[in-house]
């Protein structure tokens, strides 16, 4: 039986780098392959959002609006794609829609063709504006099925949420495996009736953590699946995705494959010189986690949480977090673990191990994930927890500290004024770095200030001229 061939999207950029060198690679070490990337002939590169825009003003002193620049300057041929966490945007925290249609404007804009778009709690209501946005601006509106695993989450719920999914506007769906749970047969099993149930093409994003992903994309594969997610293969397996050139040989015999298999490898051994500067940022992991298919920590999540105890000098209790935090799950409903459920579970599981006791000290967003503020909660509260939460929200107030644009305008406004910025407050790019990360954009935007006030000053004196 002959299979229809799969597009496939290269995530080197984003979420290959996100997952195995936490997201530290600078837009100077992707540039001078960006042109032989473009040539492959992808279906889409995956290029920013997740943590990348977080990563560039926090650690990389970037602007992650001018390397989403870059990238569209240099891919002509291939379209961009960027991954959104619905109301969360790229940050961690709940937007008013009308920072979220600002933002989504101006990343079209910008160059973002397809948006994958994600809820950690797979509620509708939470990613149904920005379908809206994308639409709109007459992009792909790629609605996102956080796929995990627990008795509230059967085919029958995966079925009902894409339909509505597909309802709502989405021009395409993705299963977006983030801990590398879904196996090769229910892979198939789903993705065949996914394909009779609904119009819109159907994508595939999975994992390498539990070494299933190699067998999974296969089954998709043969199911008919329209895209598959790779990474190259330098940065790929471990934490990351299925090689780049593995699934391209999988699928395609030597004497049909059009893909040009000399480009990808010296796309590959770019990536492999690349990847040894930031050898710090490898994460201990060797072969695969069969522990995620109970566990389903992620581990990128994992990662923090030992660094944490490490921190606190408290090593010798990360058995007892991993155990903990998928009774935690089970407490608050089954919850998938993704940004930002995953934190918030993963700092109650570590208060409830530092206190020797479960839930003596609850975390403010905990409460708030318990109380329905992150959206609806998948299976039942625990009616131990219940009281708990119930006790403790109490002296709590409902999080309404969600502001419109105007309101930051307005901050803004002063934060230029006070340091001398004002050519910053009438870009709109530049308010977004403000609103989504304000330290941090403070900081990028009074550092780069700094340096081209010193530049000045230097050349000012370079010609004897009084400088006060």
């Amino acid at each position: 039986m002959k299979h229809k061939k799969p597009n496939i999207t290269e995530v080197v950029l984003r979420d290959g780098q996100q997952s195995l060198i936490a997201t530290r690679m600078k837009t100077e070490d992707m540039l001078p392959i960006l042109n032989k990337m473009d040539k492959v002939g992808f279906s889409s590169v995956e290029v920013w959002g997740g943590a990348t825009y977080d990563c560039c003003l926090r650690f990389l002193d970037e602007n992650p609006w001018e390397r989403l620049k870059t990238f569209k300057k240099h891919f002509t041929k291939t379209p961009l794609q960027m991954l959104l966490r619905g109301k969360n945007l790229v940050g961690y925290k709940e937007y008013d829609n009308s920072v979220i249609s600002l933002f989504i404007k101006n990343s079209i804009s910008e160059g973002v063709n397809i948006f994958r778009i994600f809820d950690a709690l797979n509620d509708i209501n939470n990613i149904n504006h920005s379908i809206q946005c994308v639409k709109k601006g007459k992009q792909n509106a790629q609605g996102t099925i956080c796929y995990t695993t627990s008795p509230v989450h059967n085919e029958k719920y995966w079925l009902n949420l894409a339909k509505n999914i597909e309802d709502v506007g989405a021009t395409s769906i993705a299963i977006k495996d983030m801990a590398g749970l879904l196996r090769p047969n229910t892979c198939y099993e789903l993705i065949k009736k996914l394909k009779k149930n609904l119009k819109v093409p159907i994508h595939l994003h999975t994992h390498s953590t539990t070494g299933l992903s190699d067998a999974t994309n296969f089954k998709a594969f043969e199911a008919g699946v329209d895209n598959i997610d790779t990474s190259i293969s330098s940065f790929s397996n471990l934490y990351a995705h299925t090689a780049t050139e593995s699934l391209i040989s999988m699928i395609y015999p030597d004497h049909e494959n059009p893909f040009d298999m000399h480009l990808l490898t010296e796309i590959s051994e770019y990536f492999n010189n690349v990847r040894k500067k930031y050898k710090k940022y490898e994460g201990s992991m060797r072969g695969v986690d069969v522990n995620m298919l109970t566990n389903q920590v992620p581990g990128g999540m994992l990662s923090i949480l030992e660094k944490q105890l490490l921190d606190l000098n408290k090593s010798d209790k990360l058995k007892l977090l991993i155990d903990e935090i998928p009774k935690i799950r089970k407490d608050v409903g089954y919850v998938p673990l993704v940004t930002p459920s995953s934190q918030i579970v993963g700092a109650q599981a570590l208060m409830n191990v530092l206190d020797n006791k479960r839930y003596q000290t609850l975390n403010k967003e905990f409460i708030d994930m318990v109380n329905g503020y992150y959206g609806e909660i998948p299976g039942d509260i625990c009616p131990k927890l219940r009281k708990k939460i119930d006790k403790a929200s109490s002296g709590l107030k409902e999080n309404t500290n969600i502001q419109d644009v105007s309101f930051y305008k307005e901050e803004f406004k002063i934060f230029c004024d006070e340091n001398n910025l004002k050519k910053l407050y009438k870009n709109d790019t530049d308010l977004l770095n403000f609103i989504l990360f304000p330290k941090e954009a403070k900081d990028f935007y009074l550092l780069k200030n700094k340096s081209s006030l010193n530049d000045i000053i230097g050349l000012q004196e370079g010609f004897g001229l009084y400088v006060e």
